[in-house]
């Protein structure tokens, strides 16, 4: 866990509800100069509270479902402004009582105390577009439900599911509807149809502005995220506006982690009693490097026969091998978007090499057949840097 460290002479904790917030202003020393509830969030009101300090004052709130408008409002006027990791800081303070006056107050106590284990403030100009993302990615969700209910519907007749088409689904409806003799249950699969047919246009309208976007502000990294087997369009679009600035990563273990992709040890003694910290992360980056996973293990020429003789080795363990599949190509992209280089196939054939257990024939360079089948690498675009030379990253055992 690491912590942020204070360099100003007051701080402030603030703990936020959607209607008031409860202020409490300290010196180094501990001393409570202002302790108040502000009504309303007013922050104009909260800008006198604090005005005898704001020369040198810290900013504090946790990380809850609000704190964008006072991230956005702090730099606005100059002020420091830390967010707060919520379930971290709930770790750490704990304490019989707990209340909105008690909160404030632990919370400028370990602020000033050097003990805050701070969230990423992401971005105020790019968060508009990552919350488009994350809009598409739940009408395709709630697109998925209504798909799979359809599919459920036609079972529970004991009827062979219309094969689905993907651009269009006029021959898909006209045959469900085909198959359906009663007025109620067609009336019921019109509407699942009508609803299918609303999330299609809104999901396309989505992604032409999300790529027309994505070409004005990171062309470069889009175009590199692609050249990942299993990364296509939509993903690179999760991937590239879910990580967003690289930099924030000292390490790849820092990013595998952010990405839900190892999870923390539990030991005593010198004995490890478990794992935990599973759900601590992006699940965006978790749920889009394991479908890069599937689909390269599906699709690539390379990737497909290596998953699966790891997946053999795992005694037919699918989960297993896909999430070290998926570590594996974190890691490419990781050092993909920090030198600026397209994906290199042979130095995923050299890092899965540890994968296999001694005395198993290795999986070797790119020779013969599989070299010509390589794919041709991809064009650069006009509008974007030129490209550098390959690099994925050292190969590492599936355990880092």
């Amino acid at each position: 866990m690491k912590y942020y460290t204070s360099t100003t002479e007051f701080n402030c904790g603030i703990d936020l509800h959607a209607r008031q917030m409860y202020v409490c202003v300290m010196d180094r020393q501990g001393k409570k100069l202002v302790h108040t509830n502000v009504r309303d969030n007013d922050f104009v009101f909260f800008l006198k509270l604090v005005e005898p300090y704001k020369h040198s004052l810290t900013v504090c709130c946790e990380c809850m479902f609000g704190w964008y408008w006072l991230a956005d409002a702090c730099q606005d006027v100059g002020l420091t402004f830390v967010l707060a990791h919520a379930l971290y800081v709930k770790a750490i303070h704990g304490g019989k009582n707990k209340n909105d006056r008690v909160d404030s107050e632990k919370l400028t106590h370990l602020l000033r105390s050097n003990l805050i284990p701070p969230a990423y403030v992401y971005p105020a100009d790019k968060r508009p577009l990552r919350a488009l993302l994350r809009q598409r990615i739940f009408y395709v969700w709630r697109r998925s439900e209504l798909l799979a209910r359809i599919h459920s519907h036609q079972l529970a007749h004991n009827r062979i599911p219309a094969k689905q088409t993907r651009r269009t689904r006029d021959l898909w409806e006209e045959a469900l509807l085909n198959a359906e003799d009663h007025p109620l249950r067609q009336i019921a699969l019109k509407n699942d149809l009508a609803m299918i047919k609303h999330f299609d246009r809104q999901i396309f309208q989505l992604e032409e502005e999300l790529q027309r976007q994505t070409k004005k502000v990171a062309c470069r990294e889009y175009s590199l995220l692609q050249t990942v087997p299993g990364i296509g369009e939509s993903l690179g679009l999760t991937i590239l506006y879910e990580i967003g600035d690289i930099s924030r990563f000292p390490t790849v273990k820092d990013f595998l982690s952010y990405c839900r992709l190892v999870k923390g040890t539990v030991a005593s003694a010198g004995k490890i009693k478990g794992l935990r910290g599973a759900k601590l992360g992006n699940p965006y980056l978790r749920w889009a490097f394991g479908e890069a996973a599937v689909i390269a293990k599906r699709d690539h020429y390379l990737v497909g026969p290596l998953s699966q003789r790891l997946e053999a080795q795992m005694n037919g363990n699918k989960f297993k091998a896909n999430t070290v599949l998926a570590i594996k190509l974190a890691r490419a992209v990781y050092f993909m978007l920090k030198n600026k280089t397209v994906f290199d196939p042979e130095r995923l054939v050299a890092s899965m090499q540890k994968c296999f257990s001694p005395g198993r024939r290795q999986p070797g360079s790119l020779t013969g057949r599989a070299k010509k089948a390589m794919p041709p690498p991809v064009p650069e675009d006009a509008s974007c840097a030129p490209s550098t030379a390959l690099c994925v990253g050292q190969a590492s055992s599936p355990a880092h």
